[in-house]
């Protein structure tokens, strides 16, 4: 990290860190009155991120998709600009980032600790179709987060509706039946993007690697996680998993995308997804 950069970057994690503190206090002492100014700590994290992400460009020259650091500096973007683009649109879903802004700390932290050291883009990543494929696989990682943001979301607003008395945080989330459609659009546009990346990076392969698909241990593992949101569609379609089996579905889904992303070339080390190594 430059100088700059380092500043800007732990200055995000810290204030993500205080702002999920204050979703988790929200929630458990049943405070409803804090989550609207959560949203603009988590606005001022979001800015500094910017602002560690420009350092980063300035220093090197070119957008942060090279490493675990830098992909996790882009996924982290997009689920927090997601996070924050339904906070806006619906203030009845502001404490969605009591699921998403965790995920975001473990992410970044972890990028972190890999290797955020600065240098020149490799030859191979320089090709519009990386930058097609990367921007979608953001995407598609973003949808995804927030639709187990949702469906954790839902699991606790239908546990809670069994009590007598219900914490007035969850009554000013959506209803159930809202939760429930919010959470299969997120996950059909994930796995829409998700189907886009897939695409696009065979055909980066092609021309890198001479062949679209190689059965490369990152593409097996992104060919299984879109199958499994793919079986979620199909069941909550033609079989009418709805609720809580969904929500549980889309909860734990998001493993097998942190394991694409990031798992697969932790334990793995012949990846051709030079993006992706240590």
């Amino acid at each position: 990290m430059s100088p700059f950069e380092a500043i800007f970057f732990w200055s995000c994690l810290a204030v993500y860190a205080l702002a999920t503190a204050g979703y988790v206090y929200a929630i458990v002492f049943n405070n409803a009155r804090v989550l609207g100014r959560l949203v603009w700590l988590v606005l001022v994290g979001f800015v500094l991120q910017n602002a560690a992400i420009a350092a980063r460009y300035a220093a090197q020259g070119h957008m942060p998709w090279a490493g675990d650091y830098e992909n996790a500096l882009g996924v982290g973007w997009f689920i927090v600009a997601f996070t924050l683009f339904v906070a806006w649109r619906r203030r009845d879903l502001q404490a969605v980032a009591v699921a998403t802004l965790p995920l975001v700390l473990i992410l970044m932290g972890f990028g972190a600790m890999r290797n955020p050291t600065l240098g020149p883009m490799s030859a191979s990543l320089k090709s519009s179709w990386l930058v097609i494929h990367v921007f979608f696989a953001w995407l598609a990682f973003g949808a995804f987060a927030l639709a187990m943001g949702t469906g954790i979301i839902y699991l606790l607003k239908e546990r809670d509706s069994r009590r007598a008395e219900m914490n007035p945080v969850f009554e000013r989330f959506p209803s159930l039946p809202r939760l429930d459609e919010l959470m299969f659009r997120y996950v059909l546009f994930g796995f829409i993007t998700h189907a886009v990346m897939i695409a696009s990076g065979a055909i980066w392969a092609r021309d890198l690697w001479g062949a679209y698909w190689s059965w490369d241990p990152v593409e097996t593992w992104s060919l299984i996680t879109w199958l499994l949101y793919g079986v979620a569609i199909h069941l909550r379609v033609t079989m009418g998993w709805k609720g809580r089996r969904l929500a549980w579905i889309v909860a734990l889904a998001i493993i097998a995308v942190i394991i694409t992303f990031f798992g697969v070339t932790f334990v793995v080390e012949t990846s051709n997804h030079i993006f992706n190594v240590r």
